[in-house]
């Protein structure tokens, strides 16, 4: 992440499956003053996420906040999904496609999937490194 000014720019290395994964560099440019934050939290889901395309064990969701944007990029059926979030009226919700993740302000976290397939949702907790 670089700041220049008052253009925040990030840079997001995506994976897009397919025949031949590869990475893809997205550059973002964001206008605004707000400092941008980053972090990178570890989760573990219950075996109802794996089956809507969670990684098995745990796995990283990226948080990138600042000027006037809050995201989530989360590993979904072999793809890096950008969610943006969107309002709660506790914690924080992203979406992305038919999928919210939610972090109930550090209470529970929990994936969930609304599509012709039917409502599904996994409970997952946040894995604290030793």
């Amino acid at each position: 992440m670089t700041i220049v000014g008052k253009t925040s720019v990030i840079t997001i290395a995506i994976l897009f499956a397919g025949a031949k994964a590869s990475a893809t560099d997205v550059t973002l440019h964001l206008k605004g003053s707000q400092v941008m934050s980053r972090a990178t939290v570890q989760y573990e889901c219950d075996a109802q996420g794996v089956k809507m395309g969670l990684p098995t064990g745990v796995f990283s969701v990226e948080y990138l906040n600042g000027a006037g944007n809050s995201l989530a990029i989360l590993p979904v059926n072999g793809e890096s999904l950008v969610f943006a979030n969107i309002f709660s009226g506790s914690g924080a919700r992203y979406a992305a496609k038919q999928y919210i993740w939610w972090d109930a302000a550090g209470r529970s976290v929990s994936f969930s999937s609304d599509s012709l397939a039917g409502k599904m949702r996994s409970e997952c907790h946040r894995v604290v490194s030793k």
